[in-house]
């Protein structure tokens, strides 16, 4: 079994502790297996900065005290931040894998599967880096035109490939923005949850349970409640807090 991770993060962010920083402190409380110090430590670094290995090893020492669904949200805030960071990827999985709710979501096309395979390992900064890339090329086609190093043929052709990249691009952007700031989502932190037909504390309308580190779509929320979804297609309302958002 591979070994969690304790990272270091380069300190080049500016915090109101003394030069030696509160990550460093967090870190000395993680190696001197203080996990929950380290948490706190953590937990405020992140109310005002993000990093990919913050959250892994905020994960780190939620996994330590056994807080599964606190730790797959940490990974999982990691992995937005970083979709191909193999640490974070490998934790996220090692510890779902320990959760007691296993929801299959249904088969898709393969096709389909294999779009959303590759869209979730790519993050915004790397599409429009892309887009950069392809209109760098643009400009080069046109010069090399312009200086009759390509045929008009061979321009047409290059063009026409490039315009393809550019509206397949730019409809994966928007398909990416959609997932990461339209669709909300959370991670149950409750051992065990009731979920209920409607956003009323009832014994009667409880409709299924689920548990810690289960990872749920919010739809909307109510007074103190979400309306979730799972991958399964399953639906409900849970109280707000017995769910961390991502």
């Amino acid at each position: 079994m591979k070994l969690l991770k304790l990272s270091i993060l380069p300190l080049t962010f500016a915090l109101s502790q003394s030069p030696d920083s509160l990550y460093q402190l967090g870190n000395n409380y993680y190696v001197n297996e203080k996990y929950d110090q380290a948490i706190n430590i953590y937990e405020e670094i992140s109310s005002r900065f993000e990093h990919e290995d913050l959250y892994l090893n905020l994960g780190n020492s939620y996994y330590k005290v056994g807080a599964l669904g606190n730790a797959i949200w940490s990974y999982e805030k990691g992995q937005l931040l970083s979709p191909r960071n193999n640490d974070i990827n490998y934790n996220l999985n090692f510890v779902r894998n320990q959760i007691r709710d296993r929801i299959i979501p249904p088969d898709n096309f393969f096709l389909i599967s294999f779009y959303r395979a590759i869209i979730e390992k790519l993050t915004l900064l790397d599409l429009l880096a892309t887009s950069g890339l392809i209109f760098f090329i643009l400009g080069i086609v046109f010069i090399a035109k312009d200086f009759d190093f390509l045929s008009n043929r061979i321009t047409s052709l290059i063009n026409t490939i490039l315009l393809f990249l550019i509206i397949s691009n730019g409809i994966i952007m928007l398909d990416k923005y959609w997932d990461v700031f339209d669709k909300k989502s959370g991670v149950v932190i409750s051992v065990e949850s009731n979920v209920r037909s409607s956003p009323i504390n009832r014994g009667e309308n409880i409709v299924f349970l689920i548990h810690e580190g289960t990872k749920i779509e919010i739809i909307t929320e109510e007074s103190g409640w979400y309306e979730i979804v799972l991958l399964d297609g399953k639906k409900g309302w849970i109280p707000m807090n017995e769910v961390r958002t991502i």
